[in-house]
């Protein structure tokens, strides 16, 4: 499909998301679905009240920390497992037990141990964020062709010539997949730690409105995070356009 296809396709689908919303509105009262005038209004307001910004500049600092820490260390983890089979052989038991966990059950661990500041929620998304990343970085070096590298080498490639030319571009493809995985839920994270403690955000915003029973509000932080998530997802294809060794 053509970029002018795709484009119109895109802006069908949000017209008929729209008028899906609109009528659900209408149906069952602006108390259980806001319509989308009000909550375009509401986000209007706080942007030029300044509070918009502010929250939402919390939550991208919180979600690009988190998500370069997770990435880094889920990455890092499978090559050093990967170079190892007497360290994968030993740790693979531990890593799928702790995959296991659900990390939202972890958050009252983390405040226990790191308060209530920014360190729990920082760790929250990065580890939201690890195993996901970990788990398609060890898939993508096991797709590595080992005879490449066996011809590689007999030409006198050194292993930083072989890093570069073969390995990165074979694993980089299950990096950034992994990162459009891990997106929505490193949000659904940053979100759930701003409930719990947080002064601004998107999350903070949400609870605040819950308490006080602003349906729209928390409509608006409904849609800020959609937002935020579709906007990461755009610069993550954007990035992996820009990089010649990825190939979707």
């Amino acid at each position: 499909m053509s970029g002018r296809g795709r484009l119109t396709a895109r802006l069908l689908g949000l017209a008929a998301f729209v008028l899906v919303w609109e009528c659900a509105s209408r149906a069952l009262g602006a108390y259980w679905v806001p319509g989308v005038g009000q909550v375009a209004a509401r986000i209007q307001g706080d942007w030029v009240a300044g509070r918009l910004l502010a929250d939402v500049a919390s939550t991208s600092a919180l979600l690009a920390a988190g998500t370069a820490m997770g990435a880094l260390a889920g990455g890092g983890l499978a090559v050093l497992l990967r170079l190892s089979a007497r360290a994968d052989a030993a740790a693979q038991p531990f890593v799928t037990a702790v995959m296991s966990i659900p990390k939202l059950g972890l958050v009252p661990l983390l405040v226990l141990w790191f308060g209530t500041g920014w360190m729990p929620k920082l760790l929250l998304v990065a580890l939201t964020v690890l195993f996901i990343v970990f788990s398609l970085t060890y898939a993508g070096l096991a797709t590595v062709d080992a005879r490449l590298l066996m011809t590689a080498r007999v030409f006198g490639a050194t292993q930083g010539q072989l890093t570069r030319h073969v390995v990165v571009p074979s694993v980089l493809p299950f990096i950034f997949t992994g990162l459009q995985v891990a997106l929505p839920w490193a949000v659904s994270a940053a979100l759930v730690g701003e409930y719990l403690a947080a002064k601004r955000g998107i999350g903070h915003g949400i609870e605040a409105a819950r308490q006080l029973g602003d349906t729209v509000g928390v409509y608006q932080g409904i849609v800020l995070a959609t937002a935020l998530v579709l906007l990461c997802s755009g610069l993550l294809r954007g990035l992996r356009r820009l990089l010649p060794d990825i190939h979707p």
